[in-house]
């Protein structure tokens, strides 16, 4: 059976793929070019446990806590006695190990040293037969100002579990955000006016001088794991709640993290428009994200700390 799913991921890849190939993927330690993004690599490739890590100087950050959570991914989402060597975070390390060494290697080769966004996906069969499965692309830059956020979702079943296939879950959502008269950066998902986390970052709002961010149904997110390490240093005090919006008047600001944004302050939030399906809703806030604002203060903390947070792939001291 592994044999089969191993096929399928080549072949799957191999009908995406086109003469410019601007990406690699690496199934086990065996990597080879390709042409689709990584979510596109996602959608064609079996359903399974995923995470999206970042490099920072050769390094990856907060490389054990990916290895961990995944580890807890699987756990949720594999039937019993499936895939159970792979909760292990230790076994599981090995194998990530070795599929992100040969995907680094594979695209430094041939595109240079720049840092990247790193995409891991373990999928398993009928048997329990595991798959470690990576993507390397280029880590898109911080968007730029003004950063539009708009609450526009329902939660996800299972929040805990970071599972592929709530890549494609979030298509219609993804769509929404293109088909805005202005950028929207990331649509919110919401219960009853509570914001619990966006559709790939989690969500904070900052209520009298206090971080307020929902403690449950969430993915924790490992730049908001570094957010709340920081606040808890600089004594900024944290609410684990989700942010209620009929409070929305009393925020000094809210902001998004993710891997790629790391901690980023939100210039306007909005809801949608009555009647309104597709186009960009009405602005509901703006906030002051200036040089002074606590905003823009975490965030400095947030990205200063992304170097000390970063560690060797294998466990080492030596850089991918």
């Amino acid at each position: 059976m592994r044999v089969l799913m191993l096929s399928l991921l080549t072949t799957r890849a191999r009908a995406m793929t086109t003469t410019a190939q601007p990406f690699v993927s690496a199934i086990e330690s065996i990597a080879k070019p390709t042409a689709q993004t990584a979510k596109a690599w996602l959608q064609a490739s079996p359903s399974g446990a995923y995470t999206t890590a970042r490099t920072h100087a050769g390094k990856v950050f907060e490389w054990s806590a990916h290895v961990q959570r995944t580890a807890d991914s699987i756990r949720q989402m594999a039937p019993v006695g499936d895939a159970v060597d792979l909760v292990d975070p230790a076994r599981l390390r090995r194998r990530l190990d070795g599929a992100a060494g040969a995907v680094v290697d594979a695209y430094r080769a041939t595109h240079g040293g720049e840092e990247l966004k790193l995409t891991f996906l373990v999928s398993w069969d009928d048997d329990g037969e595991t798959t470690v499965a990576a993507h390397a692309s280029p880590l898109p830059p911080i968007p730029s100002k003004p950063v539009r956020v708009e609450t526009r979702g329902a939660p996800r079943a299972n929040a805990a579990a970071k599972d592929s296939a709530w890549v494609s879950a979030r298509a219609p959502l993804e769509k929404l955000q293109a088909e805005a008269h202005a950028p929207i950066n990331e649509l919110l998902l919401s219960d009853e006016g509570k914001i619990l986390e966006g559709s790939q970052t989690n969500f904070y709002a900052i209520v009298d001088g206090k971080v307020v961010t929902a403690g449950e149904g969430i993915l924790m997110g490992t730049v908001r794991r570094l957010a709340l390490e920081v606040c808890e240093r600089e004594r900024i005090p944290v609410v684990l709640e989700a942010p209620d919006l009929k409070d929305v008047d009393r925020w000094e600001g809210c902001l998004i993290s993710s891997t790629s944004r790391l901690l980023l302050p939100v210039d306007e939030l909005y809801r949608p428009a009555e009647g309104a399906a597709t186009t960009r809703g009405d602005l509901v806030r703006a906030f002051d994200t200036a040089p002074g604002s606590l905003a823009e203060r975490l965030r400095e903390l947030v990205a200063a700390e992304v170097a000390a947070h970063s560690e060797a792939v294998g466990g080492g001291g030596g850089e991918l």
